[in-house]
């Protein structure tokens, strides 16, 4: 009877291993992929930033090359933040210091009002995390606006 007990809790033991070793493998892969996909990303920005034909050419119409340029400086910075806290480098609390951070930068706010809109659909799809950042640099903004607000009230 003892061994029966014990071979059910070895066999148990043996099935939640397995599984831990496929979550982690699981997780490990989307890492990965996440990885990937940023470096390409990374790649793609930098490549419109430091090609003035290229951002002319993926600019919308009623932007400048120019000012395409800064804003996608800034999707690079907002996408490199939006990683770290999806590969687990940055802890929540991080993670929102430097959503805070990121938009104190006047050029993070202009595109956060351009596409912040288009990076809140993507997350609909996407993962948690990447709506976590999102909410988290949607209050940033909301909180930097109001500071901006309050600095212009009393200069003038």
């Amino acid at each position: 009877m003892k061994l029966m007990k014990l071979e059910r809790i070895a066999l148990l033991t043996l099935t939640v291993l397995a599984g831990a070793h496929l979550v982690q493998r699981d997780r490990h892969h989307r890492q990965s992929l996440d990885l990937a996909t940023a470096d390409r990303q990374e790649r793609w920005l930098r490549g419109i930033i430091g090609t003035p034909e290229l951002a002319e050419a993926w600019k919308p119409e009623d932007l400048s090359a120019e000012e395409f340029v800064t804003l996608m400086s800034a999707n690079l910075a907002l996408g490199t933040h939006s990683l770290r806290y999806r590969l687990g480098i940055d802890s929540t609390e991080q993670m929102r210091f430097y959503a805070a951070l990121l938009m104190s930068t006047k050029c993070v706010r202009q595109y956060w009002e351009r596409f912040g809109a288009t990076r809140e659909s993507e997350a609909v799809h996407g993962e948690r995390q990447l709506g976590t950042v999102n909410d988290a640099l949607a209050v940033a903004y909301k909180f930097a606006r109001r500071e901006q607000e309050n600095a212009s009230a009393t200069v003038s």
